[in-house]
């Protein structure tokens, strides 16, 4: 019983220190975000019409450290356009990649993002699907 006890209470004390992850270390700074295609209308209006809201894109993109490699780390975004990217504290560079076979959508302009000790930085990434 004291042993199952001093178990418990030991993974009690892991779980709220936040340690114990598979690898050995847990990261608490990075980026988190979403890709978003638009416009998806032909008109906008106003008020917007929301069947006409940006839609979520599944898309590379290339992360790089400012004054790091130039090749930097290319993750996804998921089919609901979610990313979320573990990095360590600094300025990062967030390029999005065009898709290969067609030259829509469209990438939008590289995004810089500061991420802090202990903090994820949140930012949308847009692509344009060149609708008009």
């Amino acid at each position: 019983m004291r042993k199952s006890l001093l178990r418990l209470a030991l993974v009690a004390f892991a779980l709220a220190c936040g340690c114990g992850s598979a690898s050995g270390q847990v990261s608490h700074s990075g980026v988190v975000g979403r890709v978003l295609a638009g416009p998806t209308c032909p008109v906008e209006r106003v008020p917007p019409d929301t069947g006409c809201a940006p839609r979520p894109l599944a898309a590379r993109l290339r992360i790089t450290r400012t004054g790091g490699s130039a090749s930097g780390r290319v993750v996804r975004s998921g089919s609901d356009g979610r990313f979320r990217v573990e990095l360590g504290p600094g300025r990062y560079t967030i390029t999005p990649l065009r898709r290969a076979g067609s030259p829509f959508p469209r990438p939008g302009p590289p995004q810089t993002v500061t991420v802090r000790p202990g903090h994820y930085s949140r930012v949308t990434v847009t692509y344009d699907t060149g609708i008009r």
